[in-house]
């Protein structure tokens, strides 16, 4: 390719928004979109930075630090825009690092413009999709006060009336209420009732989590997610052996998932763009579990819809993730950023079709959800935070 046809990054811009979810929580993300010498634009997303650590980014000064790090690279050399991502924003091996999701947001943008610039969808980039929509597990979030089981018994009939069968639910702070929850929610919709998983997201340790599983597993869910403290590759096997159910972890990169394979400890690898830092590392890591002949299932931090497309764009185009995915963020937020967002069909993601991501920016929408990245809990009450933010461990009755 000669020097005059390559297109390469002339400009990076960061938008601040904050949108609300149905709850009253108000989430903030940074649009980030990346503009070429031959006047293309890609879009990418920075996605919902309200969660531990609980601090944020300076979005002027990033702005500038990636506009010099990127300013004339070449869009389609992703190996040299991942070595200058990786060497600026190193990994810090934890599930809501705030430099992956930096580096994920403009990992997204960066394929979006490899695809429009070649008129075609990032899963063609990818090597072509092998399902055209991705099932979900709609979440279902932890059980903080006696309140919580009868609202999220209702929440489980709404979302069954629009067509979710299959749920995903919190459990780990409060036992008892999680098992109210759980054996109320068998009995009240039977069979119509899927649960693909109970996410202990690291609260509790191997020992107390297998006691719950065990205690509960006539319930019928798939699989158990997170059921041991933060990287303990050692209580996550103990886990699937004690209790022989299907086991998945969120991978924060390569050696992470690597260390899961050599211990046996999973099953299923949870492969977060936002965790990782984009479609690129997720690549390698769905790489890793194709040769180890684990499943993948995509997870989330509940973007907006650029980042959801991306992570549809990815599951349809990886063969390995036949697990049901977990991004629903469309559906908890009052508000987006796109034209048309994503689109849910019968308990399924569809995948957007067109150039890139196949989402666009609407401008209206941009500028009405702008404004400084803040932890604004004044809409929320604390049990609502408390669900979204308490990845934090310690003994539970």
């Amino acid at each position: 390719m000669s020097e005059a046809a390559l297109s390469r990054v002339s400009a990076v811009r960061l938008s601040p928004v904050n949108v609300a979810r149905a709850t009253g929580l108000v989430c903030g993300h940074v649009i980030v979109e990346l503009r070429t010498d031959d006047g293309l634009s890609g879009i990418g997303e920075m996605s919902d930075f309200q969660h531990l650590p609980r601090f944020h980014v300076d979005v002027a000064e990033l702005e500038r630090t990636l506009d010099a790090l990127l300013r004339g690279l070449d869009v389609e050399a992703a190996n040299e825009a991942a070595r200058r991502l990786e060497a600026a924003f190193p990994s810090a091996g934890h599930l809501y690092d705030k430099a992956a999701v930096i580096k994920c947001g403009v990992d997204i943008a960066l394929w979006d413009l490899r695809g429009k610039r070649q008129g075609r969808s990032v899963s063609d980039l990818l090597g072509g999709p092998v399902r055209s929509s991705l099932a979900v597990a709609y979440p279902i979030f932890r059980q903080q006060r006696a309140a919580d089981v009868e609202a999220n018994l209702e929440l489980l009939a709404a979302r069954l009336d629009q067509g979710f069968s299959l749920f995903r639910v919190y459990v780990g702070r409060h036992l008892e209420l999680d098992e109210t929850f759980l054996r109320s929610a068998r009995a009240r919709f039977g069979d119509r009732l899927r649960i693909k998983s109970l996410d202990f997201s690291n609260l509790l340790d191997a020992v107390d989590a297998a006691r719950f599983v065990e205690r509960t597993r006539e319930l019928d869910y798939e699989l158990v997610e997170a059921p041991a403290r933060e990287r303990d590759a050692a209580g996550l096997a103990f886990v699937r052996r004690r209790t022989l159910m299907a086991v998945s972890e969120h991978v924060y990169d390569g050696a992470w998932a690597l260390e899961l394979v050599a211990a046996r400890a999973v099953d299923v690898l949870n492969v977060g763009l936002f965790a990782l830092g984009g479609i690129t590392p997720a690549r390698r890591v769905a790489a890793i579990a194709e040769a180890a002949g684990l499943r993948c299932l995509i997870g989330t931090t509940q973007e907006l819809s650029i980042g959801t497309a991306a992570a549809a764009h990815f599951g349809a185009a990886t063969e390995s993730a036949s697990v049901a995915c977990d991004p629903v963020g469309p559906l908890l937020y009052t508000g987006d950023v796109v034209e048309r967002p994503v689109e849910y069909r019968d308990g399924r993601l569809v995948v957007p079709q067109g150039p890139g991501l196949g989402v666009a920016l609407d401008p209206e929408r941009l500028a009405a959800a702008a404004g400084p990245l803040r932890w604004d809990t004044a809409g929320a009450d604390t049990a609502t935070v408390e669900a979204v933010i308490d990845r934090v461990g310690g003994r539970t009755s």
